[in-house]
């Protein structure tokens, strides 16, 4: 079985490949001593680009996983999976 965010698999490589772009542009700035607010702005930037593909993948989690573990009425332990992971995207 394909893992449920093989939907958006090219989008989610494409946003990932950008995230890395950032990372070495990040890199670069600090290796040329950038002004640190420049640095810290691009690291909001990359750290909403994560959260942003970490959303996209939770979606197909959910409507992948979770509903199938529904559908076969065999939900609690998806749904208990699925609050632990929310928990741990949101100490983060």
């Amino acid at each position: 079985m394909a893992p449920a965010y093989s939907v958006d698999e090219t989008n989610i490589i494409n946003r990932l490949k950008r995230i890395e772009g950032q990372t070495r542009g990040l890199q670069r700035m600090v290796s040329e001593g950038k002004y640190c607010v420049d640095i810290l702005t691009q690291i909001s930037s990359a750290s909403k680009a994560l959260e942003k593909v970490a959303l996209i993948i939770l979606k197909d989690h959910i409507n992948g996983c979770v509903r199938d573990s529904i559908e076969r009425n065999d939900s609690e332990e998806s749904v208990d999976e699925l609050v632990n992971v929310v928990e741990k995207f949101l100490r983060t």
